[in-house]
């Protein structure tokens, strides 16, 4: 199966499974960062990583770890960035993302790319980027020079169907010791926490509300079974209608008939989108296919920046927000 990182990207991974099996701002820069304690081990998808030292020259592969790097103060040290025309980032941080140079718009980086900016950590959301077949740079390649690679843990791809919001508490507590910034990493999960507990507070003690997560590109639809996604989904308050379906017994999206969905009957529909435009096509197309479902009837159609539905980032916290808000506001 091949465990693409984002929705936008949905059509050549769903035909690739058939080929292979809220924003709290740092101020604080890099410099605070300790240089006691190296090296520093973790974990990342099955693979123990060994950090010598403070990485200094950081290649981030998704605007989701971007985010993360700045949230944790070092975002100085994020020498590129890779696939930032997929989703906004959070205005709060749009000026320290922004500044980052870009070297690829809406697909991962070749692999002479991300050599090319002589990296010592290359941070992903997924372990798709690091996919050979596809021209990029993998585990091998980049061991063989020296770099280490950090990958999301619900963009692992053992866990990509079941990945949580929940997660990033995990990345965010790993990269804090491999930049040395244990104390800021353990400030966000804190916040993180509260922000979720005020999400919560939002749905209160309603019904869960009967939903269908989708996903439109290219006049194809997509609807949504599992992944960080459908945990957003949960979270603001909505019952996922393709739970238990077969059809994302191998992948987290399949492309599907709009009778597929009008059979579920959803009285939400929540999708992510890419900017303004990729928002607007959305709606027209479900306003036009999914006429008779409740959802369109009500209005209740939700779109959610795709930047807050991937795995590595706290700024799902505010998608699941978005969510609670339309469903139960």
């Amino acid at each position: 199966m091949n465990p693409r990182p984002l929705v936008p990207a949905l059509t050549a991974a769903v035909a690739a499974v058939t080929l292979t099996a809220c924003g709290t701002v740092s101020t604080g820069g890099s410099e605070a960062a300790s240089t006691d304690g190296y090296p520093v081990e973790v974990s990342t998808c099955g693979r123990d990583v060994t950090i010598g030292a403070v990485p200094k020259r950081v290649v981030s592969m998704h605007p989701s770890l971007t985010e993360l790097l700045v949230q944790l103060g070092v975002g100085d040290r994020v020498v590129a960035q890779a696939q930032d025309a997929l989703g906004d980032p959070s205005p709060e941080l749009a000026r320290q993302v922004d500044r980052i140079p870009s070297i690829s718009k809406d697909t991962p980086p070749t692999k002479e790319d991300v050599l090319k900016q002589d990296p010592d950590l290359v941070v992903s959301g997924t372990e798709y980027e690091f996919n050979a077949e596809a021209g990029f740079a993998d585990y091998k390649t980049l061991d063989q020079v020296g770099i280490q690679a950090y990958v999301a843990k619900a963009g692992c791809i053992d866990r990509r169907s079941q990945g949580t919001v929940a997660d990033t508490f995990s990345d965010v507590e790993a990269l804090g010791r491999v930049f040395g910034v244990e104390d800021r990493a353990r400030e966000i999960v804190a916040d993180a926490k509260d922000d979720l507990d005020e999400v919560a507070g939002i749905v209160g003690d309603d019904d869960p509300v009967p939903a269908a997560q989708v996903y439109v590109e290219g006049g194809k639809l997509y609807a949504i079974g599992g992944a960080v996604e459908i945990d957003v989904l949960r979270l603001g308050g909505g019952r996922n209608l393709f739970a238990g379906d077969s059809r994302f017994s191998d992948f987290f999206a399949a492309e599907v008939n709009p009778e597929v969905v009008l059979s579920k009957r959803p009285q939400a529909l929540v999708f992510a989108y890419n900017d303004a435009k990729h928002e607007k096509a959305t709606l027209a197309y479900l306003r036009s296919r999914l006429a008779d479902t409740p959802a369109v009837r009500s209005g209740t159609l939700v779109g959610v920046d795709n930047t807050r539905v991937q795995p590595g980032t706290l700024a799902a916290i505010r998608g699941a927000r978005q969510v609670a808000e339309a469903l139960h506001g």
